[in-house]
């Protein structure tokens, strides 16, 4: 829980340059959250941007540390040992707060593969 909080805190003071992606990767048997998972974009505009989730499985692409996606679509590809890779394109609007800046994207590995 604290981790999340500074995940927001820390969206929250770089808002101002642009918006923020952030979320979760977690187990989708447990539900455990998954540190050391790797997620990567590419949205429309062809902006990419790779980044390693921390402890609790929080990941953001903030525009300080790594680039964030334009509103759009955007495809997301992520990885972690002992996980089956995901890929999904999901649709970032920038409208999950009231000051449409923050995209909250939420993904779960399923145990097996590489």
């Amino acid at each position: 829980m604290l981790a999340r909080v500074a995940v927001l805190a820390y969206c929250a003071m770089v808002l101002m340059l642009g918006g923020c992606v952030w979320g979760q990767v977690t187990d989708a048997v447990t539900g455990q959250p998954m540190g050391g998972a790797t997620v990567t974009f590419r949205d429309a505009a062809g902006n990419a941007g790779t980044v390693t989730t921390g402890e609790g499985g929080l990941y953001s692409f903030d525009g300080t540390t790594s680039p964030e996606p334009v509103a759009g679509p955007v495809t997301f590809q992520v990885s972690a040992p002992g996980y089956a890779a995901l890929t999904v394109e999901r649709n970032i609007q920038y409208d999950d707060n009231e000051e449409h800046t923050w995209a909250v994207e939420r993904f779960f590995l399923v145990p097996g593969g590489g």
